[in-house]
Protein backbone atom coordinates (compact mmCIF):
# COMPACT_ATOMS: atom_id res chain seq x y z
CA UNK A 1 0.00 0.00 0.00
CA UNK A 2 3.41 2.72 -0.17
CA UNK A 3 1.95 2.79 -4.06
CA UNK A 4 -1.06 4.07 -2.59
CA UNK A 5 0.96 6.47 -0.03
CA UNK A 6 -1.72 5.44 2.56
CA UNK A 7 -1.65 5.68 6.60
CA UNK A 8 -2.22 4.53 9.94
CA UNK A 9 -2.56 6.40 12.98
CA UNK A 10 -1.62 4.66 16.41
CA UNK A 11 -2.41 6.67 19.26
CA UNK A 12 -1.46 5.58 22.63
CA UNK A 13 -1.67 7.29 26.20
CA UNK A 14 1.74 6.65 28.27
CA UNK A 15 1.54 6.03 31.89
CA UNK A 16 2.90 8.36 34.57
CA UNK A 17 5.58 7.53 37.09
CA UNK A 18 3.18 8.09 39.64
CA UNK A 19 0.17 5.95 38.57
CA UNK A 20 -0.47 2.70 40.18
CA UNK A 21 1.54 -0.76 39.76
CA UNK A 22 -1.43 -2.08 37.42
CA UNK A 23 -2.10 0.77 35.30
CA UNK A 24 1.64 1.03 34.20
CA UNK A 25 1.63 -2.74 33.85
CA UNK A 26 -1.37 -2.45 31.16
CA UNK A 27 0.26 0.37 29.98
CA UNK A 28 3.32 -1.32 29.00
CA UNK A 29 1.28 -4.58 27.29
CA UNK A 30 -0.42 -1.20 24.92
CA UNK A 31 2.89 -0.01 24.14
CA UNK A 32 4.04 -3.84 22.93
CA UNK A 33 0.74 -3.60 21.05
CA UNK A 34 1.66 -1.00 19.63
CA UNK A 35 4.91 -1.40 18.61
CA UNK A 36 3.86 -4.78 17.06
CA UNK A 37 1.09 -3.02 15.11
CA UNK A 38 3.61 -0.49 13.78
CA UNK A 39 5.90 -3.57 12.48
CA UNK A 40 2.68 -5.97 10.92
CA UNK A 41 1.50 -2.83 9.07
CA UNK A 42 4.99 -1.90 7.85
CA UNK A 43 5.61 -5.70 6.17
CA UNK A 44 2.82 -4.38 3.74
CA UNK A 45 3.64 -1.33 2.75
CA UNK A 46 1.52 0.81 4.84
CA UNK A 47 2.81 4.03 6.71
CA UNK A 48 2.22 4.16 10.30
CA UNK A 49 2.40 6.82 12.52
CA UNK A 50 2.93 5.75 16.62
CA UNK A 51 1.42 8.92 18.05
CA UNK A 52 2.66 8.97 21.81
CA UNK A 53 0.58 11.18 24.20
CA UNK A 54 1.61 11.93 27.99
CA UNK A 55 -0.16 10.49 30.98
CA UNK A 56 -1.01 14.42 31.37
CA UNK A 57 -2.67 15.09 27.78
CA UNK A 58 -6.03 17.06 27.62
CA UNK A 59 -9.41 16.16 26.51
CA UNK A 60 -8.83 18.98 23.97
CA UNK A 61 -4.87 17.25 23.13
CA UNK A 62 -6.54 13.99 22.48
CA UNK A 63 -9.46 14.72 20.56
CA UNK A 64 -7.56 16.89 18.10
CA UNK A 65 -5.18 14.33 17.46
CA UNK A 66 -7.93 11.93 16.54
CA UNK A 67 -9.52 14.76 14.43
CA UNK A 68 -6.14 15.22 12.83
CA UNK A 69 -6.58 11.60 11.44
CA UNK A 70 -9.75 11.83 10.62
CA UNK A 71 -9.42 14.62 8.41
CA UNK A 72 -6.11 13.39 6.88
CA UNK A 73 -6.87 11.56 2.98
CA UNK A 74 -3.88 9.91 3.60
CA UNK A 75 -4.83 8.08 6.79
CA UNK A 76 -6.91 5.03 6.17
CA UNK A 77 -6.89 3.51 10.20
CA UNK A 78 -6.86 5.02 12.92
CA UNK A 79 -5.99 2.82 16.34
CA UNK A 80 -6.48 4.32 19.72
CA UNK A 81 -4.38 1.60 22.02
CA UNK A 82 -6.24 0.85 24.81
CA UNK A 83 -6.41 1.49 27.77
CA UNK A 84 -6.80 4.88 27.84
CA UNK A 85 -7.31 6.87 31.34
CA UNK A 86 -11.68 7.14 32.52
CA UNK A 87 -11.19 10.71 31.19
CA UNK A 88 -10.70 10.28 27.66
CA UNK A 89 -13.36 7.14 27.01
CA UNK A 90 -15.92 9.33 25.95
CA UNK A 91 -13.60 11.08 22.94
CA UNK A 92 -12.38 7.31 21.46
CA UNK A 93 -15.94 7.56 19.79
CA UNK A 94 -15.23 10.70 17.88
CA UNK A 95 -12.99 8.06 14.97
CA UNK A 96 -14.66 8.10 11.85
CA UNK A 97 -16.34 5.07 11.44
CA UNK A 98 -15.03 4.05 7.88
CA UNK A 99 -11.31 4.34 9.62
CA UNK A 100 -12.48 2.48 12.85
CA UNK A 101 -10.75 -0.74 12.02
CA UNK A 102 -10.54 -2.25 15.67
CA UNK A 103 -14.10 -1.46 16.04
CA UNK A 104 -13.34 0.87 18.76
CA UNK A 105 -16.55 3.18 18.11
CA UNK A 106 -20.15 2.41 18.32
CA UNK A 107 -20.48 3.05 15.15
CA UNK A 108 -17.90 1.29 13.21
CA UNK A 109 -18.57 -0.66 10.33
CA UNK A 110 -17.06 -3.76 12.08
CA UNK A 111 -18.78 -5.69 14.17
CA UNK A 112 -16.47 -6.20 17.06
CA UNK A 113 -12.16 -5.94 17.61
CA UNK A 114 -9.50 -7.53 15.64
CA UNK A 115 -9.04 -9.93 19.00
CA UNK A 116 -12.44 -11.26 19.23
CA UNK A 117 -12.75 -12.27 16.02
CA UNK A 118 -9.37 -13.62 16.24
CA UNK A 119 -10.76 -15.92 19.07
CA UNK A 120 -13.75 -16.59 17.34
CA UNK A 121 -11.79 -17.99 14.01
CA UNK A 122 -9.32 -19.85 16.45
CA UNK A 123 -12.63 -21.62 17.94
CA UNK A 124 -14.70 -22.21 15.07
CA UNK A 125 -12.97 -25.39 14.36
CA UNK A 126 -13.42 -26.34 17.82
CA UNK A 127 -17.29 -25.45 18.43
CA UNK A 128 -18.82 -27.38 15.12
CA UNK A 129 -20.83 -29.54 17.07
CA UNK A 130 -21.98 -26.87 19.63
CA UNK A 131 -20.19 -27.68 22.73
CA UNK A 132 -20.91 -25.88 25.73
CA UNK A 133 -18.14 -22.35 26.19
CA UNK A 134 -17.42 -20.50 29.07
CA UNK A 135 -16.07 -17.20 28.39
CA UNK A 136 -14.42 -15.55 31.19
CA UNK A 137 -14.17 -11.78 31.22
CA UNK A 138 -16.89 -11.84 29.26
CA UNK A 139 -18.42 -8.47 30.39
CA UNK A 140 -15.26 -6.76 29.14
CA UNK A 141 -14.66 -5.05 26.30
CA UNK A 142 -12.61 -8.02 24.34
CA UNK A 143 -15.10 -10.59 26.21
CA UNK A 144 -18.52 -8.69 24.68
CA UNK A 145 -17.04 -9.18 21.31
CA UNK A 146 -16.45 -13.17 21.36
CA UNK A 147 -19.60 -13.36 23.21
CA UNK A 148 -21.60 -11.54 20.23
CA UNK A 149 -19.49 -13.50 17.48
CA UNK A 150 -20.54 -16.78 19.55
CA UNK A 151 -24.36 -15.58 20.36
CA UNK A 152 -24.38 -14.79 16.18
CA UNK A 153 -23.29 -18.53 15.30
CA UNK A 154 -25.90 -20.33 17.79
CA UNK A 155 -23.34 -20.70 20.72
CA UNK A 156 -25.42 -19.82 24.40
CA UNK A 157 -21.29 -19.35 26.16
CA UNK A 158 -21.40 -19.26 29.95
CA UNK A 159 -20.84 -15.78 30.15
CA UNK A 160 -18.16 -15.41 33.46
CA UNK A 161 -16.59 -12.05 35.20
CA UNK A 162 -14.52 -11.48 38.01
CA UNK A 163 -16.39 -12.32 41.03
CA UNK A 164 -18.18 -15.02 39.66
CA UNK A 165 -17.37 -18.44 40.48
CA UNK A 166 -14.68 -20.01 38.19
CA UNK A 167 -15.02 -23.30 39.26
CA UNK A 168 -18.23 -23.61 36.71
CA UNK A 169 -15.42 -23.40 33.97
CA UNK A 170 -14.42 -27.17 34.70
CA UNK A 171 -18.40 -28.06 33.12
CA UNK A 172 -17.28 -26.57 29.44
CA UNK A 173 -15.44 -27.93 26.73
CA UNK A 174 -13.89 -24.81 25.17
CA UNK A 175 -12.55 -22.29 27.91
CA UNK A 176 -11.72 -18.68 26.51
CA UNK A 177 -10.07 -16.04 28.98
CA UNK A 178 -10.00 -12.94 27.98
CA UNK A 179 -9.68 -10.81 31.94
CA UNK A 180 -5.86 -9.88 31.30
CA UNK A 181 -5.63 -11.32 35.26
CA UNK A 182 -2.34 -13.16 35.70
CA UNK A 183 -3.01 -16.95 36.63
CA UNK A 184 -6.58 -16.38 37.15
CA UNK A 185 -7.49 -19.88 35.78
CA UNK A 186 -5.34 -23.03 37.51
CA UNK A 187 -5.55 -26.28 37.77
CA UNK A 188 -8.18 -26.54 39.78
CA UNK A 189 -10.52 -24.92 36.60
CA UNK A 190 -8.64 -26.41 33.54
CA UNK A 191 -9.67 -30.05 32.89
CA UNK A 192 -7.71 -32.81 30.39
CA UNK A 193 -11.64 -32.87 28.82
CA UNK A 194 -11.01 -29.26 27.42
CA UNK A 195 -10.46 -29.71 23.71
CA UNK A 196 -9.33 -26.01 23.54
CA UNK A 197 -8.39 -23.26 26.05
CA UNK A 198 -7.67 -19.61 24.91
CA UNK A 199 -5.73 -17.46 26.91
CA UNK A 200 -5.95 -13.80 25.10
CA UNK A 201 -3.99 -12.55 28.61
CA UNK A 202 -0.72 -10.52 27.85
CA UNK A 203 0.69 -9.11 31.18
CA UNK A 204 4.63 -7.93 31.05
CA UNK A 205 6.17 -9.34 34.59
CA UNK A 206 8.95 -7.83 35.77
CA UNK A 207 11.28 -10.56 34.70
CA UNK A 208 10.99 -9.49 31.71
CA UNK A 209 8.70 -12.39 30.79
CA UNK A 210 4.94 -12.01 29.74
CA UNK A 211 2.24 -14.13 31.57
CA UNK A 212 -1.29 -14.86 30.93
CA UNK A 213 -4.80 -15.76 32.44
CA UNK A 214 -3.82 -19.53 32.70
CA UNK A 215 -1.16 -20.50 35.09
CA UNK A 216 1.80 -21.82 34.45
CA UNK A 217 0.79 -25.00 36.66
CA UNK A 218 -2.68 -25.61 34.19
CA UNK A 219 -1.32 -24.88 30.95
CA UNK A 220 -0.19 -28.90 30.26
CA UNK A 221 -3.47 -30.16 31.10
CA UNK A 222 -6.20 -29.18 28.17
CA UNK A 223 -5.95 -30.66 25.49
CA UNK A 224 -5.11 -27.51 23.28
CA UNK A 225 -4.54 -24.30 24.53
CA UNK A 226 -2.69 -21.00 22.80
CA UNK A 227 0.43 -19.91 24.11
CA UNK A 228 1.18 -16.90 25.28
CA UNK A 229 2.90 -15.11 23.91
CA UNK A 230 2.63 -15.79 20.85
CA UNK A 231 -0.91 -17.12 20.51
CA UNK A 232 -3.91 -14.73 19.76
CA UNK A 233 -1.51 -11.54 19.53
CA UNK A 234 -0.54 -12.52 16.18
CA UNK A 235 -3.77 -13.56 15.03
CA UNK A 236 -5.27 -10.26 16.45
CA UNK A 237 -2.13 -8.89 14.17
CA UNK A 238 -3.98 -11.02 11.51
CA UNK A 239 -6.84 -9.55 11.74
CA UNK A 240 -5.75 -6.34 11.28
CA UNK A 241 -3.71 -6.59 8.96
CA UNK A 242 -6.55 -8.53 6.63
CA UNK A 243 -8.95 -5.73 7.69
CA UNK A 244 -6.81 -2.90 5.92
CA UNK A 245 -5.85 -4.59 2.67
CA UNK A 246 -9.78 -5.56 2.24
CA UNK A 247 -10.12 -1.65 2.91
CA UNK A 248 -7.64 -0.17 0.43
CA UNK A 249 -6.47 -2.93 -2.17
CA UNK A 250 -8.94 -6.20 -2.14
CA UNK A 251 -12.67 -5.83 -0.84
CA UNK A 252 -13.35 -9.31 -2.08
CA UNK A 253 -10.34 -10.63 -0.13
CA UNK A 254 -11.75 -13.58 2.14
CA UNK A 255 -10.79 -14.00 5.52
CA UNK A 256 -8.54 -16.39 6.12
CA UNK A 257 -9.79 -19.46 8.45
CA UNK A 258 -7.97 -21.27 11.29
CA UNK A 259 -8.57 -25.07 10.66
CA UNK A 260 -7.63 -26.46 14.23
CA UNK A 261 -6.36 -29.27 15.96
CA UNK A 262 -7.35 -32.92 16.58
CA UNK A 263 -9.04 -33.46 19.70
CA UNK A 264 -11.20 -36.08 21.76
CA UNK A 265 -14.60 -35.71 22.11
CA UNK A 266 -15.67 -35.68 25.85
CA UNK A 267 -17.14 -39.00 27.06
CA UNK A 268 -20.58 -39.20 28.81
CA UNK A 269 -20.71 -40.64 32.39
CA UNK A 270 -21.79 -44.10 31.41
CA UNK A 271 -19.37 -44.11 28.50
CA UNK A 272 -16.41 -42.98 30.38
CA UNK A 273 -17.41 -45.62 33.27
CA UNK A 274 -17.15 -47.96 30.03
CA UNK A 275 -13.61 -46.95 29.17
CA UNK A 276 -12.33 -47.19 32.48
CA UNK A 277 -13.54 -50.74 33.19
CA UNK A 278 -12.01 -51.95 29.95
CA UNK A 279 -9.03 -50.11 30.86
CA UNK A 280 -8.41 -51.20 34.26
CA UNK A 281 -11.16 -54.65 34.15
CA UNK A 282 -11.78 -56.57 37.39
CA UNK A 283 -10.28 -58.88 38.46
CA UNK A 284 -11.73 -62.40 38.25
CA UNK A 285 -12.33 -64.29 41.65
CA UNK A 286 -12.18 -68.44 42.13
CA UNK A 287 -14.61 -69.31 44.15
CA UNK A 288 -12.97 -71.02 47.11
CA UNK A 289 -13.35 -74.91 46.98
CA UNK A 290 -14.33 -77.32 50.15
CA UNK A 291 -12.60 -80.65 50.91
CA UNK A 292 -9.32 -81.71 49.92
CA UNK A 293 -7.47 -79.77 47.01
CA UNK A 294 -6.69 -81.66 43.84
CA UNK A 295 -3.73 -81.16 40.94
CA UNK A 296 -3.52 -82.27 37.74
CA UNK A 297 0.14 -81.19 37.85
CA UNK A 298 3.11 -84.07 37.42
CA UNK A 299 4.92 -85.19 40.31
CA UNK A 300 8.19 -84.10 40.16
CA UNK A 301 10.70 -86.53 38.63
CA UNK A 302 13.61 -87.98 40.24
CA UNK A 303 17.06 -86.00 39.76
CA UNK A 304 18.80 -87.51 36.39
CA UNK A 305 15.79 -88.06 34.73
CA UNK A 306 15.03 -86.18 31.29
CA UNK A 307 12.43 -83.79 32.52
CA UNK A 308 13.66 -83.22 35.83
CA UNK A 309 16.34 -80.28 36.65
CA UNK A 310 17.72 -78.61 39.84
CA UNK A 311 15.22 -75.80 39.68
CA UNK A 312 11.96 -78.30 40.13
CA UNK A 313 13.64 -79.13 43.10
CA UNK A 314 13.66 -75.77 44.33
CA UNK A 315 10.24 -74.36 43.89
Amino acid sequence: MASLDKRATIIRVEAATHDPADWKIRSDASRISAEQKVANFTKIGLHTDHLVLPSHVTPAQFSAAIESANISPAVTAIIVQQPVPARLRQFVQGIAPHKDIDALTEASSRQVCATAEGIWRVVRPFAQDAPSIAVVGAHGFVGRGVVSRLAEHGHKPRQLDLGDDLDAVREADIVVSVTGSPGILGPQHIRPHHRLVVDSGFVPAPNGKVVGDISPEATKIPQNITPVPGGIGPVEMAVLVERAIQKELQPELESWQYKGRPYQERLSEVDASRAAALAFPTPTRVPRQEGPRTTNRPPYQQAGHEQGTDRDTQR
